[in-house]
């Protein structure tokens, strides 16, 4: 009787080692860059859902469910700051307070956000590896916790890694489910779906995605997608069939109640166990009592439906287009990825039970994601809104690539990989300034996006640093941020009334130069050409690269902008 062949632990090995830099980075990230405009609002308003139970969706959550508030505030109940007055929208007063420790507070309401991450790699992993062997889980894995995308997002104290995880997590469960069908596994599917809801808004995607797909297997024969006879899943021969099966009629209801049930236990549970019955203020159905969360629903078509609001884009404030979020895509993806997704998509030869699975199960849920997101999303903030598609990418990448039989193909995937490490440490920790180099890198970034792709708040304390090693010379600033710039050590005059300063340092945000946001109040704008007169100055400095700094006593060309 033969015995079966080891299994090689060096994949499990890679594995761990990918984890444990991910999770260095992620963590030395959340110490080094300062809170961005929206954290302190996530952290003050989930210690404030945690006292309170106060979940009025136009008074205490405006725009997102809960999930990410709560995460956000776990620390809270180990540091002091027990004495902060209990009332919404605490965030600002907590990160302007003079005792609050500022560092403490912010590595501490970012760690379960590392962790989610973390938890992201190992779901990319395990699919991967179900699908096409442990090696390519392991690539999949790579591409992932290097990406400067996700390393940008994977340590904030905000919505977007983790409603990116869940929805990930969701999709993973129920193609699990598919492989082998068990009770479980489809509640997992539906506790995962319930989590992604209570986190964002976008998660409502996940509702029509898995309803295609659902349909798909309906209409699908039976056999259709059974794999390839030298298919890793076919070697295991293990859970339960492997092969996946159609739907009828009956079980595919069955299969949307019980999801649907359980995503709804979730919310539930999310809401403090209740479902609260509110009254519409406004938007289109005022005076109508509806449910929180799909009060959060019309808020958020109110935000969508604005039509007043514009955007740096290349050079020049501009009304949204669908093209803003695939052309930040293409500019803020590493090349080497960009390149190997290229290579994946023209592989012709893939076992067909893979480019089955590919299609029904990553390119269902990435068309009509991307689809919304382009055509149908008015504030393209950032390629942030894109994350959940950053995973999916990384699974097709590493199975159309898996097995390869050329000595080049190997070889230039391996130049690729290691061109993509060098990317992503050298950017490191300013991950969410990161631009490839078709636009020259992130020193060039600030003139073709700003916001979340590129300023979002995070280099105060970046600032403060470069303001030390020079002695802290006078200077004047105009910065986007929700912190006191006392806090971190600058002191500063602050840039009013757009009137030019005749001689020392000027510091202002990428955001605020461009006339994004006020420096004195995020949520307003300068007025139009405020700071036009800098352009007459080069930057001597860019800390963090989304921070230029004018030395306003000299007087050199004027600065040429791309595409001028």
């Amino acid at each position: 009787m033969s015995m079966p062949p080891r299994r090689s632990s060096k994949p499990a090995i890679a594995l761990a080692v990918l984890l444990l830099l991910f999770g260095a980075r992620l963590t030395h990230t959340a110490f080094e860059k300062s809170f961005t405009v929206d954290e302190p609002h996530y952290v003050g308003t989930g210690q404030y859902l945690w006292k309170t139970g106060d979940y009025d969706w136009y008074y205490t959550l405006l725009l997102h469910p809960p999930l990410a508030y709560h995460l956000a505030s776990l620390p809270l109940l180990a540091l002091d700051v027990e004495d902060l007055k209990v009332e919404r929208l605490p965030g600002w007063h907590l990160v302007q307070r003079a005792r609050t420790p500022l560092v403490e507070l912010r590595v501490a309401s970012r760690l379960p956000f590392v962790l989610l991450a973390c938890w992201g790699a190992v779901i990319v992993f395990l699919w991967t590896a179900e699908i096409a062997g442990a090696w390519a889980g392991v690539l999949a894995t790579f591409l992932f916790t290097f990406s400067p995308v996700v390393a940008a997002h994977a340590p904030l104290a905000h919505s977007d890694m983790a409603v990116s995880v869940f929805y990930f997590q969701t999709l993973y469960t129920f193609w699990r489910w598919w492989r082998s069908p068990a009770l479980l596994r489809l509640l997992l599917c539906g506790l995962s779906l319930g989590l992604a809801l209570a986190t964002k808004m976008s998660a409502v995607l996940l509702l029509p995605t898995l309803a295609v797909m659902i349909a798909v297997l309906v209409w699908r024969p039976r056999g259709a997608t059974a794999p390839d006879p030298g298919s890793p899943d076919r070697r295991r021969g293990s859970d339960g069939g492997g092969d996946g099966f159609s739907l009828g009629l009956g079980s595919s209801a069955t299969a949307l109640a019980t999801i649907g049930v359980a995503a709804l236990l979730v919310l539930w549970l999310a809401y403090g166990g209740s479902f609260r019955i509110e009254r519409a203020a406004n938007g289109p159905f005022p005076g109508v009592s509806l449910p929180g969360y799909v009060h959060g629903l019309l808020v958020d078509q109110i935000v969508n439906d604005r039509s007043d609001r514009t955007f740096w884009f290349f050079g020049k404030l501009t009304a949204p287009a669908w093209y803003f979020l695939p052309v930040g895509f293409a500019l803020k993806t590493p090349l080497a990825v960009l390149l190997l997704a290229l290579g994946a998509a023209l592989r012709w030869r893939v076992p067909p039970a893979r480019a089955a699975r590919l299609g029904l199960f990553l390119g269902i849920p990435a068309a009509v994601y991307a689809a919304v997101a382009c055509f149908v999303l008015n504030v393209p903030l950032g390629v942030r809104f894109l994350l959940p598609l950053y995973p999916l990418l990384c699974v097709f990448i590493a199975v159309r690539l898996s097995d390869l039989g050329g000595r080049w193909q190997r070889v230039a995937t391996g130049v690729c990989c290691a061109w993509l490490a060098i990317a992503g440490l050298a950017i490191h920790p300013h991950y969410l300034a990161y631009f490839n180099e078709a636009v020259g890198g992130p020193r060039r970034a600030h003139w073709y996006f700003a916001d979340s792709n590129l300023d979002w708040g995070q280099d105060i304390g970046t600032l403060a640093d470069w303001l030390a090693e020079r002695g802290n010379p006078p200077a004047h600033a105009a910065l986007l941020s929700t912190q006191l710039p006392e806090a971190y050590g600058i002191v500063a005059a602050p840039l009013d009334a757009c009137a030019p300063v005749r001689d020392g340092l000027v510091a202002i945000s990428a955001s605020v130069l461009h006339g994004l946001h006020d420096s004195g109040n995020y949520l307003r704008r300068p007025p139009p050409g405020c700071y036009d007169w800098l352009s007459a100055y080069e930057p001597v400095a860019m800390p963090g690269y989304s921070i230029l700094v004018y030395d306003v006593g000299m007087s050199p060309p004027a600065p040429s902008a791309p595409g001028r």
